[in-house]
């Protein structure tokens, strides 16, 4: 979880909570200076208190509970690609006072000027560092991405035939897989919280690191393992071939 955006995010619930609570003290000190004038005025004071107060909370539920606490905020930008041409990047960030995620739709600009569509990837409770790279083996491009939690994204684009896979590798996609189960790894794949991230990529090799958690009762025991899938120069699709 990146840290700086959680700190943004505290800072802009103090705030919230600051500037939701200044009418209510307003109106509070109101009624405190109306209720010695006699019964009409204290009422008033009391009813305009409770009003101001009622409002307030009802609005800062819908924005707390509100599908988008904070946002949407859009953005677009480019990034110059070690292969040449560039990554478009359209971005949109919501936020509530749970989590945050950063939703990417990609499109890559060759040399030439031909466009690929790379779809999407998310970025759930973590920063996005805008720095994806689009990798080139054979007739593939390749792009890593966010997926949910913990997790990431494969993009696998054939530029002959503009088909696209793209492989979401998370702790189900890893144990699912004929090597793993052969393994007899322990692990509690249903308990929070697995982490598979994408280490490098060179060529058509594949290696990931991930995190899984061991023990029911204690939170902070996990194992690593790394694992290497290795892309078909074929079909694009992935195979697990190795587990360290």
């Amino acid at each position: 979880m990146d840290i700086l955006v959680l700190i943004v995010v505290a800072l802009i619930v103090v705030i919230g909570i600051s500037l939701f609570s200044i009418l209510p003290m307003l109106t509070y000190t109101l009624y405190r200076h109306l209720r010695k004038k006699g019964n009409v005025s204290k009422n008033i004071g009391l009813a305009l208190f409770l009003v101001t107060t009622l409002g307030m909370i009802v609005i800062g539920l819908k924005v707390i509970f509100g599908p988008s606490g904070f946002g949407p905020e859009y953005d677009s930008v480019l990034i110059d690609q070690k292969i040449g041409g560039k990554l478009l990047c359209y971005s949109e960030y919501n936020a509530d006072i749970q989590s945050w995620q950063y939703d990417i739709n990609y499109k890559y600009i060759d040399l030439i000027g031909d466009t690929f569509d790379f779809k999407s990837g998310s970025y759930h409770g973590r920063g996005w560092e805008k720095d994806e790279r689009v990798l080139r083996f054979g007739k593939f491009l390749i792009l890593k991405t966010g997926a949910w939690y913990g997790s990431d994204r494969l993009i696998i684009k054939n530029i002959l035939t503009d088909s696209t896979r793209i492989f979401d590798i998370d702790n189900k996609f890893i144990e699912k897989d004929s090597l793993w189960k052969a393994q007899c790894i322990k692990s509690l794949i249903n308990n929070c919280c697995a982490e598979t991230f994408i280490q490098s990529i060179i060529g058509n090799e594949i290696i990931l690191k991930y995190k899984f958690r061991t023990n029911k009762r204690f939170t902070n025991k996990y194992d690593e393992r790394m694992v290497t899938f290795l892309i078909d120069k074929e079909t694009g699709d992935i195979k697990m071939t190795k587990i360290n």
